[in-house]
């Protein structure tokens, strides 16, 4: 309480002075504490205060729009909210989104368990299962880190962190995964204890969306980091403050870049001292292991494969073939080894197949095409690949071929062209106005009819709210409310209308009567629509 009772005054410090308020929508999701929504339905946590100190400084109106990880980034792909935190720089960067430079905050995976420290290290979760959250961006690494050692975990995933927490302490499974500023201490209930192992460093960042535009993000991005380097340089600002308050160390709040690649390297070094032992106790029995088991998975594909597998010697004599070859070819493998195509299939032409296996065995490289095979029923197209084999020398010594049959595709995408194109000429020539909408009522596309009845240009409709442009005024010339119009309720909610008077507004400012109706078009849980409109009948 007497943290919020001076923070109004620890902002009142901050600003230099009054500015004209800036709405700015900011998706965020339930990631406690950086960022969580309370009984009352208000946006709270580590990035929510420290963004609203920013903002208060900037003369910024922030506008917290509460949703899930995924439909955040939905939000945030589509321009309906500005800006998402907390996102780690990584996954922003791989996502190709405009974010800030400096860090809110620095997180990581740690695995929390029941009892004593039983977990010390990640051969430790061998055998193990380990619950994580689905959208938890430290499970993907957690789970790259297993298959790269080799260690056996067991993987259960769930949706929230609370879920992580019961399946834990009720026995089912031994570990659970959670970022390192999740607080235990809110979850009394369930008596688990963080164990040493960390891994994963991530820094949470703000990500802008790119409807924004590369100018007005560059300039959020300045204030952002210049804040943010400003705050984090004193240490008697409200930065650590607040992150005394919401994690209660000050001690551990901030760790240095240097030290973090410090602790990595150590426990890499740990981690490949600890397998360098074990391989060295049980070399000859893995390497048997692995001869045998390469065995069964190659077999195993080779017998489940959809295409067909062959292998050539250098000189061109079949190795092996598998059982869809076979059947393909009409040949047992019996018949075929040892012997060239040549002498399999005189009659045949095959200059183009051998001359593509002679670049591969000359070149080294991969050869990609597309045969016919006119040796069936009906003459079938092949997807064929053919790559070099090398040997111990590391001189090419065979030819592998893998091919799929491609003639149903084939077949499926022709047919799906000229439906493309039978739909882009009947869009074209209706007399109608036809307009498609996304699931936040932005137009996707327009046709002729449409373009004209309305006055705009193709790129002055595309990407624009609809209700913006068209709809935003009653015959009356008072305002409509995008939520009373049918269009809304067909691209939000679902709901099929028809009006035989509607009122839409010119591109010039003059209204005009339509009739019109609205489709909707279910695509998940923001579904869209098609609007399809004609001048209202006289009379």
């Amino acid at each position: 309480m007497l943290f919020r009772r001076l923070l109004p005054l620890l902002l009142l410090l901050i600003v230099a002075g009054p500015a004209a308020a800036e709405t700015i929508r900011v998706g965020i999701h339930v990631n406690p504490p950086l960022s969580l929504i309370d009984s009352q339905g208000v946006a709270r946590g580590f990035v929510i205060d420290l963004l609203d100190l920013i903002a208060a400084a900037e003369g910024w109106e922030l506008e917290y729009v509460p949703c899930d990880w995924d439909e955040c980034n939905h939000r945030l792909a589509l321009g309906d909210i500005a800006m998402l935190t907390p996102i780690s720089s990584n996954e922003a960067k791989q996502r190709r989104l405009d974010y800030n430079r400096e860090s809110l905050y620095v997180n990581w995976g740690q695995i929390v368990m029941a009892g004593k420290d039983v977990i010390k290290s990640p051969l430790d979760l061998a055998n193990k299962t380990v619950v994580a959250l689905s959208s938890d961006p430290h499970f993907a690494d957690l789970k790259e880190l297993a298959a790269r050692f080799d260690i056996n975990v067991r993987f259960l995933e769930v949706s929230d962190y609370e879920s992580v927490l019961a399946w834990v302490d009720q026995g089912p499974v031994d570990a659970g995964l959670v970022p390192r500023s999740f607080d235990l201490a809110g979850f009394r209930q369930y008596p688990l204890i963080k164990s040493s192992v960390i891994f994963n460093p991530a820094e949470i960042r703000v990500a802008l969306s790119p409807f924004n535009g590369q100018i007005p993000n560059a300039k959020r991005i300045q204030r952002l980091d210049y804040h943010l380097t400003r705050l984090k340089g004193d240490r008697e600002s409200p930065f650590y403050q607040l992150q005394e308050r919401w994690f209660g160390d000050t001690a551990t709040l901030e760790i240095p870049e240097w030290l973090i690649w410090v602790l990595l390297f150590l426990m890499l070094l740990m981690l490949l001292l600890a397998v360098g032992v074990m391989l060295l106790r049980s070399q000859v029995r893995v390497q048997t292991g692995a001869i045998r088991e390469m065995n069964q998975r190659f077999t195993a594909f080779m017998q489940h494969l959809p295409g067909i597998a062959y292998m050539k010697s250098a000189s061109g004599q079949y190795l092996f073939v598998n059982p869809a070859w076979e059947r393909t070819n009409h040949l047992s493998e019996a018949a075929v080894l040892g012997r060239s195509a040549a002498d399999i299939w005189p009659e045949r032409d095959l200059a183009t197949r051998l001359q593509e296996e002679r670049k591969v065995l000359e070149a080294g490289e991969v050869v990609e095409s597309t045969e016919i095979h006119p040796w069936g029923d009906r003459p079938s197209q092949w997807q064929m690949v053919r790559f070099p084999i090398t040997g111990l020398s590391g001189e090419t010594e065979m030819v592998g071929g893998i091919g799929l049959d491609v003639t149903a595709q084939q077949e499926t995408a022709r047919e799906l062209s000229h439906l493309h194109h039978q739909l882009a000429l009947l869009l074209e020539s209706a007399g109608d106005g036809i307009c498609g909408l996304n699931g936040t009522g932005r137009c996707t596309f327009a046709n002729p009819a449409a373009l004209e009845l309305l006055g705009y240009s193709r790129d002055e409709l595309t990407g624009s709210k609809f209700h913006d442009l068209v709809q935003h005024t009653r015959a009356d010339e008072t305002a409509f409310p995008e939520e009373e119009s049918p269009v809304y309720g067909a691209y939000r909610q679902g709901q099929r209308a028809h009006l035989l008077a509607g009122v839409f507004w010119h591109a010039e400012g003059a209204p005009f009567a339509v009739e019109y109706s609205a489709y909707p078009i279910a695509n998940g849980e923001l579904p869209g629509a098609v609007v399809i409109f004609r001048p209202a009948r006289a009379g």
